[in-house]
């Protein structure tokens, strides 16, 4: 299959406008692998596949712009005289004619039931073709202006091919005489483990990638609350647009998905609402909290309050029950026969602050079940700046809120029901996957939430909201592909398919740390904080032990 991707102007500035072609892979270019032929061969048959299927593209996106072949010209470079030849020509008619017979005597083989033999293979598919080599812009007269375009080609789906092609295609690709501007788009789990997990490039003999190679990746984490907030803008307008081709909505003038979502969080019930008090009653009773520290301390929480939208008694009560870990932990601690104070000054002051909050948050939800996940921000958070993941979550929302209508109930989502559809759709996906090493990932994933849960329940709420990931030393994560093979296959299938986001050269306490960060569908999932940073340091038998090495 082939898409086309074409811009046509004048040239500005001296630089030529770009003529671009995408080329999918996704088609029989895999199958020449399997020719009973010498590799070489194989290589050449697909490579002259690709540039007459390219060339083919270029020139019909022109005739579809209006531009006749006999007005299409190309500039050749000035050593390549027989290989212009080899390709038909520098006129747009001769050039398309010459695509047209590469293409259709290699189609003529990669087709057949049984590959024809070396001395079968026809002298069209057989002979040289190289246009890329060749070409350096087309010449297109347009009325009085003659126009200068640069080729561009997109090669996607590299994934499907096999290794070796690939390999042999980015050599082929990184050759400096090359004029063509060319991309290749693959997934992760094409790549090699060293160019997922490590940020030290991985040369290889005759080719310098940090030369001859610009790696784009679309899980980018350079300013990542940008990414967020983007990502925010950017799934609300897909939603939005969604939702306004639905009907049922329609009809009801209901266009924006963040208004079916409430933020009015529900109290927890009375008698969940008593035993969280009796437990702060307690707590205060096990650390000998005097009643006017106890009065200080509601004061700091009541003065934050106003500044959370779900302020509440259980709210108030929850960091209140960390204000005193908090104390207790700030403390001088006595002795087993010491008296000491009653009640003592902690060594250093204790504030209420967003990270307390989340923190209480995660206990209810947890503890008390309170909803934590709802909101269109939160959707969009929980995502993982993913727009397939988002649109999992988001079906499952819209079509709740559908059903309400067709009940004639309100069509907005209350918190609670939020929190339960989200979670069980996180769920549901985790059961679903089924990319290779998905096993080994779910148990690595599995493992690292656990231990993170069990940090983010602390009473004290060290990590505030919590921990969402595992902290490796840098260097050490850096021996991975090499060392530990398989965990760095388990790594990169889990990279690849949003189930850890690597955050590397992550600097703090003095060290700098690579990240193995849960993706948005695990932290649904486990019930854990959506904010970042929260990590438990670890060391790599740590992650041998969660996937069961020895």
């Amino acid at each position: 299959m082939v898409d086309t991707l074409t811009t046509c102007g004048a040239i500005a500035n001296g630089h030529p406008a770009v003529m671009g072609s995408r080329v999918s892979l996704e088609t029989e270019y895999r199958e020449f692998w399997e020719f009973p032929y010498p590799e070489d061969l194989r290589i050449g048959l697909m490579l002259a596949l690709l540039q007459a299927r390219t060339m083919l593209v270029w020139l019909r996106s022109l005739e579809n712009a209006g531009v006749a072949l006999h007005a299409v010209k190309i500039t050749a470079r000035a050593d390549a005289e027989a290989a212009l030849t080899a390709i038909g020509g520098a006129t747009g008619t001769a050039l398309l004619e010459r695509a047209r017979q590469v293409e259709s005597a290699i189609y003529d083989i990669s087709a057949a039931l049984v590959a024809p033999s070396v001395e079968e293979i026809d002298s069209a598919a057989a002979a040289a073709y190289r246009p890329f080599d060749v070409i350096e812009t087309f010449e297109i007269q347009d009325s009085e202006d003659l126009l200068s375009l640069r080729p561009l080609v997109i090669f996607d789906d590299a994934h499907i091919l096999h290794p070796s092609q690939l390999n042999a295609l980015q050599r082929w690709l990184t050759r400096r005489e090359m004029r063509v501007a060319r991309w290749v788009l693959t997934r992760l789990d094409a790549l090699t483990t060293t160019d997922v997990l490590s940020d030290q490039e991985g040369d290889e003999p005759g080719l310098k990638r940090t030369r001859e190679i610009t790696d784009i990746w679309m899980q980018s984490h350079d300013d990542r609350w940008a990414q967020r907030l983007a990502f925010r803008k950017m799934a609300r307008d897909m939603a939005d647009r969604y939702l306004s081709q639905m009907e049922v909505f329609n009809r009801r003038r209901l266009k924006s998905l963040g208004d079916l979502l409430s933020t009015q969080v529900e109290p927890i019930s009375p008698s969940k609402g008593d035993d969280l008090a009796e437990y702060v009653d307690n707590l205060q009773r096990k650390y000998k909290i005097a009643a006017e520290r106890r009065a200080v301390m509601e004061k700091e929480v009541e003065d934050y309050l106003p500044n959370a939208e779900d302020a509440g008694d259980d709210l108030r009560l929850a960091m209140l029950a960390i204000f005193f870990e908090r104390y207790w932990n700030r403390i001088p601690q006595r002795g087993l026969f010491e008296e000491g104070e009653e009640d003592s000054d902690p060594n250093r002051p204790i504030t209420a602050d967003a990270g307390i909050a989340d923190g209480a948050r995660i206990h209810l939800l947890h503890d008390y079940q309170r909803p934590y996940f709802y909101g269109i921000d939160m959707l969009c958070d929980a995502s993982s700046e993913n727009a397939e993941q988002f649109l999992q979550l988001a079906s499952r929302l819209v079509a709740q809120s559908e059903t309400q209508l067709i009940r004639t109930n309100p069509a907005t989502l209350t918190a609670t029901v939020q929190n339960k559809l989200l979670r069980e759709r996180a769920g549901e996906i985790i059961k679903e996957w089924d990319f290779p090493q998905h096993q080994l990932v779910r148990r690595l994933a599995e493992g690292i939430a656990r231990e993170c849960l069990t940090k983010s329940m602390e009473g004290n709420a060290s990590l505030k909201g919590g921990a969402s990931a595992f902290g490796i030393p840098q260097e050490d994560f850096n021996t991975i592909p090499k060392k530990y093979p398989d965990l760095a296959r388990v790594l990169q299938f889990g990279i690849a398919y949003n189930a850890f986001t690597l955050i590397t050269g992550h600097r703090t306490k003095k060290r700098v740390w690579c990240l193995i960060e849960l993706g948005g569908i695990l932290l649904l999932h486990h019930g854990l904080t959506l904010k970042r940073g929260g990590f438990l340091e670890r060391r790599i038998p740590d992650l041998q032990r969660l996937v069961g090495e020895r």
